[in-house]
Parts: structure tokens; C-alpha cells; sequence
């Protein structure tokens, strides 16, 4: 009996420290990836950031201004220029048919 109890401190406790091993290096290596993402999600949020600020930018109207006035050359309307032309729709191509 004595020998039983041996031969199974002799096969559990080295098999023990193994997975006691193995589960420290499965935890640095978990650690190591989670800093690594929380890394790339900071990296993420700073140009997400930019990008705001960029869009921010583009979208003002003054710019809009600008380049509609400078590089395609337009000019504001005014509402005593502007020509409104009202259709009614459908009744032209009916009398064009006729009976």
C-alpha cells in the first residue's frame, strides 16, 4: 500500500507542478495580448479622434463657400434671379397621345 502511495506522489506532484507551470505561461501570454489590444484600441480612438476632427473641417460652411466660389466657380444665388418652374406631371403625355 505504502508503495501505491508513493509511486502516486512521485506521478502527481511533478504532473501538478507542470500544469501549475503551464497555466503561469497561459497567463503571461493572455496578459501579453490583452495589453497588446488594449494598445491597438487606444491607437483606434486617437484616429477615430483625427478623423472627427477631419470630417469637422471638411463640413464647414465657410469652406464650402470657398471652394464652390474658387474652384468650380459659382456664384450665390439670389431670390430675385431664381426662375421656378412648376410642371404638372402626367397631363402633358396623355394629350400628346390624343383620343
Amino acid at each position: 500500500m505504502r508503495r501505491y502511495i508513493a509511486l502516486a506522489c512521485v506521478i502527481v506532484i511533478p504532473v501538478a507542478l507542470f500544469l501549475n507551470v503551464w497555466q503561469s505561461f497561459r497567463y503571461e501570454r493572455l496578459e501579453r495580448e490583452v495589453a497588446q489590444l488594449e494598445e491597438q484600441q487606444r491607437d483606434m480612438i486617437e484616429e477615430n479622434k483625427r478623423l472627427i476632427a477631419g470630417i469637422a473641417v471638411l463640413r464647414s460652411p465657410a469652406r464650402i463657400q470657398s471652394l464652390a466660389e474658387t474652384e468650380l466657380e459659382l456664384e450665390r444665388g439670389f431670390p430675385a434671379r431664381t426662375v421656378y418652374v412648376q410642371m404638372e406631371t402626367g397631363r402633358q403625355d396623355d394629350e400628346a397621345r390624343g383620343p
